[in-house]
């Protein structure tokens, strides 16, 4: 028996299922004024629902659906240091603009289109965190407007928007060199994001400028993170002890890396900053509560999430220009984790 051919959908049958005009339906799906955000967005969902898109699909590549979705691994999404700031910062912005936020997890190594990308009801992509290149690659073959954010990418040309991490690290090593330290270290997996990289490059150029030549032996830069994560103080607490001599201070990647140094020189009895100054950065929460209280560098990380939709909802109305690298401004923070050394 052959099948029955699918009536078209058209705007009148959308109109009829609302009460609407048809003139009411044209104005809200070409994103036109005259009908209130209410009605447009029920008319978009009334639309997808009986079909209309699937056989309309230019509606479609003309960004009709107001949903931003967002790219990020589910522990950093869990991260209430940072990543929630963030992510704070990008719900409030887009709502100002009528956008919804649809969040979507991903793993570091495996990787699936979110539906909401494949079936193209998204105006615009927010990666939030590192990526690799061929998740990304696979992302912006879709050619929606897509902005990265903490990340950027070496190979392929985005937006993004960024922390000011090799200042920020100079700055505040050339901090510690200011209070007498001379035998400085580095804590924290360098290798593990692009942030990480640049803090690490951050502190060898304020070492190189300051005529002071770096021990090795005091940089802990292997794979760490794992028990920073898992707050895995005692297994820190062992690495330290295989270390033949102590740094003054230790410049660390960021504030979670500081705080698990804190407990694993606790461990060993040897206490911040009478024995050894610690630094971070970002500034999270825990930097006031913690004992001392820690001294570290200040990211806006709200401000982050907003200049982020911003850029993406500019970028959906230019999406000719040259891509742009935003950086955030980060400030000294001085607390009472660095004791003078004096000469």
């Amino acid at each position: 028996m052959p099948m029955t051919k699918r009536k078209k959908v058209t705007m009148k049958d959308i109109a009829n299922k609302l009460n609407l005009s048809i003139n009411a339906v044209s104005l809200a799906l070409n994103d036109k004024i005259g009908v209130s955000e209410e009605t447009r967005r029920l008319v978009l969902k009334t639309a997808e629902e009986m079909g209309y898109f699937e056989e309309n699909p230019l509606f479609l590549s003309k960004n009709h659906f107001k949903n931003i979705c967002l790219i990020i691994e589910e522990k950093n999404f869990r991260d209430t240091n940072f990543y929630t700031k963030v992510i704070l910062g990008i719900e409030n912005e887009a709502k100002l603009n009528n956008y919804d936020i649809l969040v979507n997890f991903m793993k570091r190594d495996s990787f699936e289109i979110p539906s909401c990308i494949e079936n193209r009801k998204v105006s615009g992509i927010l990666v939030v965190g590192t990526i690799k290149d061929e998740f990304l690659e696979k992302i912006l073959m879709y050619n929606i407007p897509t902005v990265l954010v903490d990340h950027a990418s070496f190979m392929f040309s985005t937006d993004a928007v960024l922390t000011q991490n090799i200042p920020g690290s100079y700055k505040i090593t050339k901090y510690l060199i200011s209070k007498g330290h001379r035998e400085i270290g580095f804590f924290g997996q360098k290798n593990f994001s692009l942030s990480f990289r640049e803090r690490w490059l951050g502190f060898k150029e304020a070492m190189l400028d300051s005529g002071i030549t770096i021990n090795e032996e005091y940089c802990i830069t292997g794979e760490i993170e794992k028990y920073v994560l898992d707050k895995n103080y005692k297994e820190v607490a062992d690495i330290l002890k295989k270390l033949r001599k102590f740094p003054t201070a230790w410049v660390c990647t960021n504030d979670s890396n500081a705080i698990t140094l804190y407990n694993a020189l606790k461990i060993l009895n040897i206490r911040v900053p009478q024995d050894i100054s610690v630094v971070g950065f970002d500034d999270i929460d825990m930097c006031n509560i913690v004992i001392p209280p820690l001294t570290t560098i200040r990211i806006n990380k709200e401000l982050m999430g907003v200049k982020a939709v911003k850029r993406l909802l500019w970028r959906m109305e230019n999406q000719k220009e040259p891509h742009d690298h935003m950086r955030m401004e980060v400030k000294l923070i001085e607390r009472e984790s660095v004791r003078e050394i004096r000469n």
